[in-house]
C-alpha cells in the first residue's frame, strides 16, 4: 500500500468499524481520534486526545495533531507528523530518544509539568487539608 500524503478530517461520535486509508477519524465525546498509520502498512493507529496526550487544532478543516505520531512498536516504526491535514515524514527515533519521550509522558501525567508548578499546587492542597479537615 502506498504512503499517505494528506488526511482528511472526520468527526464521528462513534468510530467506523473499518477506517479508510486518508482519514482521520475525531470524536471530542470520547477524546480520541483513529486513523490508519500514513505509510501504508494498514495498522491502526490511537490519538488520545487530552493535556498529556495529543492535541488537535483545527484550521479550515484541516487538523493539526501534536506532538508527532510515533509508531515506534509497529513494524513499520513510521513517525510522522500531521500538519494541516498534511503528513510530515519525520526521522527514525533512537531507542534511547524513545524511552526519555516515554518517561515525560509518563512524568506529566503524573500531575506535573516542567516547572513543577503543578507539584506544589498538589502539595499546598495537601497541606491546607491537614490543616483545615
Amino acid at each position: 500500500m502506498p504512503k499517505v500524503s494528506d488526511l482528511r478530517a472526520e468527526f464521528v461520535e462513534t468510530m467506523p468499524d473499518t477506517l479508510e486509508d486518508g482519514v482521520i477519524y475525531i470524536s471530542e465525546k470520547y477524546k480520541v481520534a483513529l486513523h490508519n498509520c500514513c505509510c501504508g502498512c494498514g495498522e491502526e493507529v490511537s490519538t488520545p486526545i487530552g493535556p498529556t496526550e495529543y492535541s488537535i487544532a483545527m484550521v479550515d478543516g484541516r487538523a493539526t495533531v501534536k506532538p508527532s505520531i510515533g509508531n515506534h512498536d509497529f513494524p513499520c516504526r513510521s513517525h510522522y507528523v500531521i500538519k494541516r491535514g498534511s503528513v510530515v515524514w519525520a526521522g527514525a527515533m533512537s531507542r534511547r530518544a524513545i524511552k526519555a519521550g516515554r518517561a515525560h509522558d509518563r512524568y506529566l501525567k503524573r500531575g506535573k509539568t516542567r516547572f513543577g508548578i503543578a507539584a506544589i499546587m498538589g502539595w499546598i492542597k495537601a497541606l491546607l487539608a491537614k490543616l483545615f479537615g
